[in-house]
């Protein structure tokens, strides 16, 4: 008989999928796992806000970065400038600043608007913006004041240098 109870309590019941769901929800609501959940909770929070990677503004866009600068003139000095898909800003090779997230996603998106435009009218002072894809490198060059360049360049142009500031 003994052996009867001993076997009955070894077969448990297996809760189904629902079940253990709420079992686990239960289970970080009790006292000890409280406060585990508490100091787990904050980090989840941070992955998921943080999810919008630089692979992700990438893909979304087709454009992996972003070069921009002028030159020309009595120096012939060129200014280059580079805004990555992460939102670093780069003079050069020296990182000046950091972009959040959603200013980089928006310049990413009129970036990729521009990614087959041709232009390339330099003059003696002259201003490039190039977009940088998995398929190619595109650069745009026009003289300064030129009327020629399409409105959609120089608003993106504009929009990226005043990030240097």
């Amino acid at each position: 008989m003994n052996l009867g109870l001993l076997q009955l309590s070894c077969y448990s019941y297996q809760p189904k999928r629902t079940d253990m769901t709420a079992n686990i929800l239960l289970l970080f609501t009790t006292a000890p796992f409280k406060s585990i959940a508490m100091k787990i909770l904050p980090i989840l929070i941070f992955v998921l806000l943080n999810s919008c990677t630089p692979e992700k503004i990438s893909v979304k866009t087709g454009v992996e970065e972003i070069s921009f600068g002028g030159g020309g003139g009595f120096t012939g000095e060129i200014k280059n400038y580079t805004l990555t898909a992460d939102g670093k800003l780069f003079e050069k090779e020296k990182e000046l600043k950091k972009i959040d997230k959603t200013k980089t996603l928006e310049i990413f998106n009129e970036a990729k608007e521009l990614k087959d435009y041709n232009f390339n009218e330099p003059d003696n002072m002259y201003s490039f913006v190039e977009i940088k894809t998995k398929e190619k490198t595109n650069r745009i060059v026009w003289g300064f004041g030129s009327a020629k360049i399409d409105t959609a360049v120089i608003q993106l142009n504009n929009k990226i240098t005043s990030l240097i500031q």
